[in-house]
C-alpha cells in the first residue's frame, strides 16, 4: 500500500515557520528591552520576578561604574569638607 503525502502542504508549511522565525528575530531585541522595563508589572510571578532582579542588576552594574570618590573636588561634590563636618558634629 503506498501512501501518497502532499508534499506542497509540507514546504508551505516549512515556509511559514520560517517567515515567523525571521520576523521572531527581527523584533526580539525589542521583546528583551519590554521584559525588562515592564515584564514585572504585567507578567506572573517567576517571570515577574526574573524581570526585576535583571533590571535591578543592570542598574547596579551602571552605576556602580561610576566611581563618586574619583570626581573632581567642586563645590557640589567636596568630600573633604563633607569629612570634616561629619568629624566635627561627632
Amino acid at each position: 500500500m503506498k501512501r501518497n503525502f502532499n508534499i506542497q502542504f509540507l514546504n508551505g508549511f516549512g515556509g511559514l515557520l520560517g517567515k515567523l522565525a525571521i520576523l521572531l528575530g527581527k523584533f526580539f531585541p525589542i521583546y528583551i528591552l519590554i521584559f525588562i522595563a515592564y515584564g514585572d508589572s504585567f507578567l506572573p510571578s517567576p517571570l515577574s520576578d526574573l524581570s526585576y532582579n535583571t533590571r535591578t542588576k543592570i542598574n547596579q552594574v551602571l552605576l556602580g561604574s561610576v566611581n563618586t570618590d574619583k570626581l573632581k573636588n567642586s563645590k557640589y561634590n567636596n568630600k573633604k569638607n563633607d569629612k570634616l563636618v561629619e568629624d566635627t558634629m561627632k
